[in-house]
């Protein structure tokens, strides 16, 4: 695993978010509407709280939204969390690449997103842990 590197403000969202939730957080990082959040495995239900309770006075606090993440020591797993809630028909984890392969259309578009904005989030989360690239297929 690579070393992470945080500027202030990911620092700063990192420590409010583990004094907030509670929970253990791993990386964190943002874009311009959502702060993404990925927390140590088997932390997810203690950061989201009874309902969603912590994750919605966070996300009141901050006056953003934030996506919680759970890590997995497995690529294909961790990639798995990060698209949630979408699901594709296969994952393949090949020689330093990962495709994500459906056939619909939809699905597709939606893990590009506008302007490339969804996979480039999806690679760089992806990136921050293991030594892989990120394709659609």
């Amino acid at each position: 695993m690579a070393r992470l590197k945080l500027d202030q403000d990911t620092l700063g969202f990192s420590n409010l978010l583990e004094r907030k939730l509670g929970v253990r957080v791993k990386d964190c990082f943002k874009d311009s509407e959502t702060i993404y959040c990925i927390v140590s495995q088997g932390q997810m239900g203690k950061a989201l709280g009874k309902g969603g309770s912590n994750i919605h006075k966070v996300q009141d606090e901050l006056g953003k939204r934030v996506k919680i993440i759970e890590y997995r020591e497995d690529p294909v797993e961790f990639i798995k969390n990060v698209i949630y809630p979408l699901k594709v028909e296969q994952i393949v984890l090949g020689e330093g690449v990962i495709i994500l392969k459906d056939s619909n259309r939809k699905t597709k578009s939606l893990l590009i997103g506008r302007e490339s904005r969804n996979i480039n989030l999806i690679k760089r989360a992806i990136q921050r842990f293991f030594n892989v690239d990120v394709k659609i297929e």
